[in-house]
């Protein structure tokens, strides 16, 4: 009985070391301006877009290309909540044309300093052959559409989110932000469909024609792929799969050692009957 005991009390404290990835909310900056990906690390921006009705929402999400961090990435979950809320979701997306995939969305970031080499991590639902003349014209669109749109006098003028309800609009941003490719890869998804990988894309060698470094975000902990969804409900969540290591309060080391000795004590008494 007292191995019993003991091998459960062991269980119960490792299992508590690693622990179900975190989960946690994340509310996007009201306002910008949103950096720009031509003057520093490019915000870390949503885009959403509406392929028949030409409505459209672009959304910095907070932090930049450098903040993304490197390809691996700690385990947990980051939910940004209902892009817009969800009046101004809803009054953009009907639900009809997402659930006819009308609907597509792409998340980003870009560092555009040196245009010859341009550095991306971007949402990939297919990838392929991407040179660097393709990620060259990616960032200089995702450039434009930040310093011109989203930051723009004339058009979204800092307001975050930056809306659009017709592709003649003033913000309707997605004639920059909205590609849905590069090269050979497919870098928009579907509002309620399949997740998204995470990929960084960098023309290390700064040639136009040869294909770019490319290289998939994934867990630190080996949990796998992470990915970008985009609900039904327009609710986005960057998954990174996986456990988080988290130390145990001493309290927790001393109850488990008091256990242990308790089982100790038991077992001496059985022996002295």
């Amino acid at each position: 009985m007292n191995s019993i005991i003991k091998g459960a009390i062991g269980v119960a404290l490792l299992g508590a070391v690693s622990v179900p990835a975190f989960a946690t909310s994340v509310t996007p900056p009201a306002s910008g301006p949103t950096p720009v990906p031509g003057l520093t690390n490019g915000g870390l921006i949503v885009e959403v877009w509406d392929t028949v009705s030409g409505t459209s929402m672009s959304e910095w999400l907070g932090g930049d290309y450098g903040t993304v961090g490197p390809t691996s990435a700690a385990a947990g979950t980051l939910d940004y909540g209902v892009l817009g809320g969800s009046s101004t979701f809803n009054s953009l997306f009907s639900s009809s044309e997402i659930a006819a995939g009308n609907v597509n969305f792409m998340v980003t970031a870009v560092n555009d300093v040196k245009p010859s080499q341009p550095q991306a991590a971007v949402t990939v639902a297919s990838i392929g052959t991407v040179t660097g003349n393709a990620l060259g014209t990616f960032s200089s669109s995702i450039n434009t559409g930040i310093a011109a749109i989203m930051n723009g006098v004339t058009a979204c003028n800092n307001v975050n989110p930056c809306t659009a309800t017709s592709t003649g609009s003033p913000g309707y941003a997605a004639n920059y932000l909205g590609v849905s490719s590069i090269g050979g890869a497919s870098t928009a998804g579907t509002a309620g469909g399949a997740a998204l990988d995470f990929y960084n894309l960098a023309n290390t060698t700064g040639s136009a024609k040869n294909p770019v470094q490319t290289t998939q975000y994934l867990s630190a902990t080996g949990g796998g792929a992470a990915t970008w969804t985009l609900s039904a409900t327009g609710d986005l969540v960057y998954a990174v799969p996986g456990v988080s290591a988290v130390p145990l309060p001493a309290a927790v080391w001393l109850l488990g050692s008091g256990l242990l000795g308790l089982a100790g004590i038991g077992r001496r008494k059985m022996r002295a009957a």
